[in-house]
């Protein structure tokens, strides 16, 4: 099953995604995916703390991607 999160530049579509991960820790799944990646790189800044839920799993996966080396930013290919 695919999901499919909008305009998570807006209030509405991060209370959208804070409503989706009140009961959940991944966006699919029981562990870290591509999926929570492709969802955190399409967050414009970390969202602030009225979001709980949303603010948890950024904290998380962020914390998973420093610890892992990776970075957002790429350098291009040639």
């Amino acid at each position: 099953m695919a999901i499919a999160f909008h305009n998570l530049n807006s209030d509405a579509g991060l209370n959208n995604l804070d409503e989706y991960l009140s009961t959940r820790s991944y966006i699919t799944g029981y562990q870290a995916s591509k999926d929570d990646i492709i969802v955190y790189a399409s967050l414009a800044k970390p969202p602030s703390a009225e979001y709980v839920n949303l603010s948890r799993w950024y904290n998380h996966i962020d914390a998973l991607l420093r610890i892992s080396g990776v970075s957002g930013e790429g350098c291009g290919n040639t």
